[in-house]
């Protein structure tokens, strides 16, 4: 079971009927495991591809040619495999790499934002090198 709450004064308050209807089947006295998840924010999605979009366009012409950059795909593989988000895997004798998911179902919200504080160190460490935090962020709030 899996319902939507809101955090209030009064504690954990489910924000939706059907929601409501779910906890409603829980018996008094009853024992639960609760997991505590923050659903992804999709603006704050939409803002980390704005900054692999930025980053995209401002690579350096020879990165893009030693790593065969071509796209927002390319990139984030990229970073992935830069942050370890990756593991081999062998498939009829023969080995290949595959970079884990941050799709919404993998990745919560607290998640999620420790994965783009983590690629915005990498993009300022190894992609654009010289590049301020505080002009990345402004850049990227005019880019989404």
């Amino acid at each position: 079971m899996e319902i939507y709450c809101k955090v209030t004064d009064a504690g954990l308050v489910p924000m939706y009927d059907s929601d409501l209807d779910e906890k409603k089947r829980l018996k008094k006295g009853e024992e639960v495991l609760c997991v505590i998840r923050r659903p992804r924010n999709y603006k704050f999605h939409k803002k980390f591809f704005a900054l692999l979009r930025l980053t995209l366009d401002n690579l350096p012409e020879r990165l893009e040619r030693n790593l065969g950059i071509t796209d927002e795909e390319d990139l984030l593989d990229c970073l992935k495999l830069d942050l370890g988000l990756a593991r081999t895997v062998e498939i009829g004798g023969r080995r290949y790499i595959r970079t884990e998911s941050i799709s919404f179902g993998k990745m919560d919200e607290t998640e999620f934002e420790k994965f783009y504080g983590r690629c915005t160190d990498i993009i300022l460490k190894k992609y654009l090198r010289g590049t301020e935090r505080a002009a990345l962020n402004e850049e990227i709030e005019r880019y989404f």
